[in-house]
């Protein structure tokens, strides 16, 4: 994005606290204003309704750039996606929490908002690494399209918020957008067979 005079940027990894998703260069010679986080608590602490616009700011801020980045979220047109978007419920986990558990039924779907996870297969005592995942990318498609249980864990990396999709709420979402379901194939046929 191109940032105007007023626009406010830095705000998702202070709140987040997960890594920073974008760098921020100056276009042309600017002053900045800066406000530290242990004075943005400060003004939280007390004035709480500063910290829930702070929230909702964030929350647009995250869905924006999903609408952007998500090859899922592609597969539906520009003007669509917001609406599409309001259907996810906002889910956050912190360094080391499951997001899915190898061998479990699917909740869902996920779209990775900030932070990052890890996929792990895990095989008799061994466990390996399939993949790391990041902002604008999905998990739990595999075991929604397929209909199978999952097969790896999905572990996030550092503090992680995902706008999660209920399996309940999927199936209305590809009957009305069927696009979806068949990039959603695509990727989880990819998936299982580099787990294979």
């Amino acid at each position: 994005a191109r940032l105007p005079s007023g626009a406010l940027f830095g705000e998702m990894a202070l709140l987040s606290r997960a890594p920073r998703a974008a760098s921020v260069v100056a276009a042309r010679p600017s002053i900045i204003l800066v406000a530290r986080k242990d004075a943005l608590d400060e003004i939280a602490a007390h004035q709480p309704e500063v910290a829930l616009v702070f929230a909702d700011h964030c929350r647009r801020r995250m869905v924006e750039n999903l609408v952007r980045t998500s090859s899922i979220l592609s597969a539906v047109k520009p003007e669509e996606r917001p609406a599409l978007v309001e259907r996810f419920v906002t889910r956050t986990y912190e360094d080391g929490e499951r997001l899915i558990t190898q061998g479990g039924d699917s909740e869902g779907l996920h779209l990775i908002a900030s932070g990052e996870v890890v996929v792990v297969h895990v095989a008799r005592a061994d466990s390996t690494i399939l993949s790391k995942l990041g902002v604008g990318e999905g998990v739990g498609e595999g075991a929604l399209v397929l209909r199978r249980p999952s097969n790896a864990d999905v572990i996030a990396a550092c503090p992680t918020v995902t706008l999660h999709l209920p399996r309940e709420r999927f199936l209305e979402l590809i009957k009305q957008h069927p696009r979806i379901l068949a990039e959603l194939y695509d990727l989880a046929v990819k998936r299982d067979e580099e787990t294979t």
